[in-house]
């Protein structure tokens, strides 16, 4: 899925905002403000009623028919009213719903509502405003406009005699809201305009800061991680350096650290460990005796069986590897295997006695190659044995000294360990 940067994403979101908003707030707008004009039109029609139909109407004349002379009086000041109020025609229409006067040909054959009339001629409302419709039947220009009737009661006595029915093109309302409303959308619509480009900016700036931090970011996580590596390599080297010196002080055991890394290799490999777990194995292969950097010299290379005491100074290399090593970050998965190296599977190994799967894994496997490079290269107090005799011997301590599994593993690759010495 394609993925828009930031202020893409703002003004498309920000713009279908604002429309939504626009056109809701248009709506609630213009049925205010047309509600507004209808209520308006209520006080006018009453002005009307009572400034021309009551001036010169009486109760009887609802009754009868009014003469053609008050009609022609009515019909005079009603045009002024029209004039006034925007009204396009006015009818009266008595109790009997009988049309007694209509001043103008747009209501020839428009009767009003049957029962919008008869709610206002029996008192149940006071006011009442039509949905608009289309004029059909009108003579003077007007057929199929829209207008809009209004029902106003006649009162005489608190007697509804009769009522008034106004009517009035629908886009004289709706030309109002709609004016009225584009004035109000406009200016809206440029305040949040106005806005909406501040924000844009206001983000774009803001989008364009953090770039250039991010990028700073980046260059300094890769000067760190430059300056980490390069510290790793410099811990490495030393540690490589300390492993050899451990390697120099013995010349028997010259490159023993290197050949228990090959051997490991060879048996994790025949193992199928994954490739991180194979460069970590290599790592503690080459790094497991470099706490022996803190052993004496005198037994280190003792020409004879050590003394219990010496035995204990010994058994602390382990723990002095773990101490020189645990600065080094990228070895901190090889530290558990370096130090349990020496653990025997029955548990009577050291520095802590633990037994079976409780060893790491990493540890079974040094176990091994270390045991059998100890044994095929000469030491001060005797010289090599064979490597017939060798496996023979690991072969004896399985399930002992050994992970079974890991010896009937090593039994498979022997004759490829027997080359490398």
């Amino acid at each position: 899925m394609k993925r828009y940067p930031l202020i893409r994403t703002f003004a498309l979101y920000s713009m279908f905002a604002f429309v939504l908003m626009g056109i809701v707030l248009s709506l609630v707008i213009y049925e205010h403000i047309k509600n507004d004009k209808l209520g308006n039109l209520e006080e006018v029609a009453k002005i009307t009623i009572s400034t021309v139909v009551k001036n010169n109407l009486t109760k009887t004349d609802f009754a009868d028919n009014i003469t053609d002379i008050k009609a022609s009086q009515i019909k005079s000041n009603i045009i002024e009213s029209m004039d006034l109020y925007d009204i396009q025609s006015i009818m009266l229409i008595n109790q009997d719903e009988k049309v007694i006067m209509a001043d103008h040909a747009v209501f020839t054959g428009e009767l009003p509502n049957q029962k919008d009339l008869e709610k206002v001629l029996n008192g149940e409302v006071s006011f009442v405003v039509s949905d608009a419709y289309a004029l059909n039947n009108a003579e003077d220009g007007n057929k199929g406009k829209l207008v809009i009737n209004i029902y106003e009661p006649i009162i005489y006595d608190g007697k509804v005699e009769g009522v008034a029915v106004l009517q009035i093109l629908e886009k004289n309302i709706s030309e109002h809201a709609n004016m009225i409303v584009q004035v109000i959308v406009l200016t809206v619509f440029g305040g949040f305009l106005i806005l909406f480009l501040l924000l844009v900016g206001i983000l774009y700036k803001t989008s364009q800061t953090l770039r250039h931090q991010n990028k700073e970011l980046i260059n300094q996580k890769s000067e760190i991680e430059l300056s980490l590596k390069r510290l790793d390599d410099s811990y490495l080297n030393t540690v490589f350096a300390l492993s050899n010196a451990v390697d120099a002080r013995d010349p028997y055991t010259a490159g023993h650290s290197e050949r228990v890394s090959k051997i490991s290799m060879l048996l994790s490999r025949e193992l199928k460990l994954t490739a991180e777990n194979q460069e970590i194995l290599e790592y503690a292969g080459l790094f497991h005796d470099i706490g022996k950097i803190g052993i004496p010299d005198h037994i280190l290379n003792k020409n004879g069986k050590l003394t219990d005491e010496e035995y204990e100074v010994i058994k602390k290399h382990p723990d002095i590897g773990i101490s020189i090593l645990s600065n080094v970050s990228f070895l901190a998965e090889a530290l558990p295997i370096i130090r349990h190296h020496h653990e025997k599977f029955a548990g009577n190994g050291y520095p802590c006695g633990i037994r079976g799967e409780e060893i790491p894994l990493g540890s079974r496997i040094i176990a091994i190659a270390d045991t059998y490079d100890a044994m095929t290269t000469d030491r001060p107090y005797r010289q090599r044995f064979s490597h017939e005799v060798a496996v023979a011997e690991i072969r004896k301590n399985s399930g002992t000294q050994f992970d079974q599994k890991l010896v009937e593993a090593f039994m498979k690759i022997e004759s490829i360990v027997k080359d490398l010495n």
